[in-house]
């Protein structure tokens, strides 16, 4: 007797944390599927890392108020199906035992959706093992490493990576420059070096190897660059390509100028910006009107509309836009396209399975889209060059349509 109600007891406690345990799951689940961590019947929560304070905050606290802006102006018109979204952020200053710190936290504490618009190479690699193990969906990065097209099927890259860019600078190159000879300046670091990789394969692709008289490579701190200008001056390039970020790339313009090395120069999207174009005019006014970019997002003035009302509205302090303010708002628009597309089936591998079929035409970019195994994020860039507007203000100026390799 003492035996039977032992264990009627015991099948009782068991039967509870059953009841318990499907209730949880019927609380949880829609047409036969599980919602993710970060989803409930009303919200979706998202958690982003990157620079928010520092030296680097002036690129991250636009690029963040970009994000913000685009899933507030989702939110006030009836959010996703339904549902708002909540955005975490988690400041890693840059360093990627901050960033280690931070994606654990907003996975495993905080029990956040996905991971979108991370941003920093640094931080990105360091966190990709955690992300890809736990199966995470991580939408848009901001980074350009060639690296990210190469991680799990829950990766989302979406800015051209440095590779792809130096691919499609020769074309640009050959058929618009019309550039027989052509040199190339690349800083000694990850940006650089994959850009220069693609230089040398896109002009290897294209059977135009021998256009390439000078490559060098510089340390991103360099600021004298006397032996590279007396190279140029050597050889005298139809078209010199810088592949470096701002500092490094405003030195060598400035070089340029001091020892009047005047022909065309292409540099990366990455430099597509006005606070670089600032530097760049203050330390080589005349230099930098040889100065093109490369651009991946479509920016005419009824395309920039939806950005500009909505920075206008949640940030009336500041300015309205820049290139990161644009970034963060590419982020967080891909984002949503998926979120889009999934519907109600919003665990991790319905958010994956429709990525997987995306072909979002609708934002900023010419085009975004996905299909199993294929990670490029955007193809097709144009550019621009640098000119003086009738108020003496230096500006980027769209010259070609967007093309890809």
């Amino acid at each position: 007797m003492k035996y039977f109600k032992k264990n009627k007891v015991v099948m009782l406690a068991l039967m509870l944390v059953f009841v318990v345990s499907l209730a949880a799951c019927q609380s949880n689940e829609t047409g036969g599927k599980d919602w993710a961590q970060g989803v409930t019947e009303d919200t979706v929560t998202v958690g982003t890392i990157g620079v928010m304070a520092g030296p680097l905050s002036f690129i991250g606290l636009p690029y963040y108020q970009g994000m913000e802006a685009y899933f507030n102006a989702v939110n006030d018109d009836g959010g996703v199906n339904g549902r708002t979204i909540q955005l975490l952020k988690e400041d890693d200053q840059f360093d990627p035992a901050q960033a280690i710190a931070a994606a654990e936290k907003l996975i495993y504490d905080q029990k956040v959706f996905a991971i979108v618009g991370q941003l920093g190479t640094p931080g990105v690699m360091a966190v990709a093992d955690i992300v890809e193990e736990e199966g995470i969906p991580s939408v848009y990065f901001g980074s350009g490493a060639a690296e990210l097209t190469q991680l799990g099927d829950n990766f989302f890259p979406v800015q051209p990576n440095y590779v792809y860019e130096g691919k499609l600078m020769t074309k640009y190159a050959i058929e618009e420059f019309n550039a027989e000879t052509i040199a190339i300046l690349y800083s000694n670091d990850e940006a650089g070096n994959d850009g220069f990789k693609g230089v040398t394969a896109g002009l290897q692709e294209l059977g135009e190897s021998s256009r390439l008289v000078l490559q060098t490579a510089y340390n991103p701190g360099d600021t004298d660059f006397t032996g590279e200008m007396l190279r140029l001056r050597e050889v005298d390039p139809d078209l010199v390509i810088l592949f470096g970020l701002s500092g490094g790339v405003a030195n060598i313009l400035a070089n340029a100028e001091e020892y009047n090395i005047n022909v065309p120069m292409l540099t990366t999207y990455s430099n597509a910006d006005a606070s670089f174009l600032q530097l760049a005019s203050d330390r080589a006014p005349e230099a930098v009107k040889n100065l093109h970019v490369m651009g991946w997002l479509d920016v005419d003035e009824a395309s920039l509309q939806p950005l500009v009302d909505a920075m206008t509205k949640y940030f009336p302090e500041g300015n309205p836009y820049n290139a990161y303010t644009m970034a963060g708002w590419v982020a967080a628009e891909t984002f949503v396209a998926g979120l889009t597309a999934a519907g109600n089936d919003l665990s991790w591998e319905g958010y994956i399975n429709a990525m997987n079929n995306l072909k979002f035409t609708a934002g900023l970019a010419p085009e975004i889209s996905y299909s199993p195994g294929e990670r490029e994020g955007v193809t097709h860039m144009a550019v621009s060059r640098v000119v003086v507007d009738p108020q003496g203000n230096y500006i980027f100026e769209q010259v070609t349509g967007f093309d890809e390799f």
